[in-house]
């Protein structure tokens, strides 16, 4: 697993060597990648409450990563309140 938090390490100051534009799609993409594998890894009903515990994991990566980065203690609490899905 560490190998492969170091790619997606690689992935992203490579992104931030292009610039912000590159940054976010890069965060995109990630994003992107992630809602994927919720959707593989899930069953149709199961997909809220994965999306919900995935959201409120990246809230706890978001509050690591601000004090190891930028020196700023404190606590992100994200919530997923709302989702819709059309067709079926």
């Amino acid at each position: 697993m560490k190998d492969k938090l170091k790619v997606m390490d690689k992935w992203l100051e490579e992104a931030m060597a292009e610039g912000d534009e590159a940054a976010q799609a890069h965060l995109n993409a990630i994003a992107r990648i992630v809602g994927g594998q919720v959707a593989r890894l899930s069953k149709p009903d199961d997909v809220p409450p994965t999306i919900a515990r995935t959201v409120e994991e990246m809230g706890k990566g978001v509050t690591a990563g601000m004090l190891m980065h930028h020196g700023q203690a404190g606590f992100m609490h994200v919530e997923l309140h709302s989702l819709s899905r059309s067709g079926r």
